[in-house]
């Protein structure tokens, strides 16, 4: 009776992480947002100190002025990871897309002027 069961899952197998092979961009924008994610949790934490709430200011203006690069990317690779199911890539595809949001959130409510790819968009 258990060969039955065994056999009748063996006719299709499972299709790995391990049988895609990642394009070099995927890599990169995940290296990206894991050094996203390393440095803003930290200043993040650390923003609850007054002035130090400043350096967060900054490295917001950062993203904000990168982030059309960030988010065509993360969106490519939010959808090249969603359609092969690696939980950990679209988890951070979806991280550097939420980081961005809130660099934008947060240049704006310091009423900072918005500089996207050296375009200012509010001054």
């Amino acid at each position: 009776m258990s060969d039955v069961f065994w056999d009748a899952q063996e006719d299709e197998p499972e299709v790995s992480e391990l049988t895609y092979r990642r394009p070099w961009w995927v890599t990169v924008t995940a290296l990206v947002d894991l050094v996203l994610l390393l440095v803003v949790v930290p200043v993040g934490i650390l923003s609850l100190i007054p002035f130090v709430f400043l350096v967060y200011v900054f490295f917001a203006q950062v993203l904000v002025w990168i982030s059309p690069v960030l988010l065509a990317l993360n969106v490519a690779v939010f959808w090249w990871s969603f359609r092969r199911k690696q939980a950990a890539t679209t988890a951070l595809a979806a991280l550097g897309i939420a980081f961005v949001t809130l660099s934008f959130v947060v240049v704006g409510l310091w009423q900072a002027p918005v500089v996207v790819l050296g375009l200012t968009l509010r001054g």
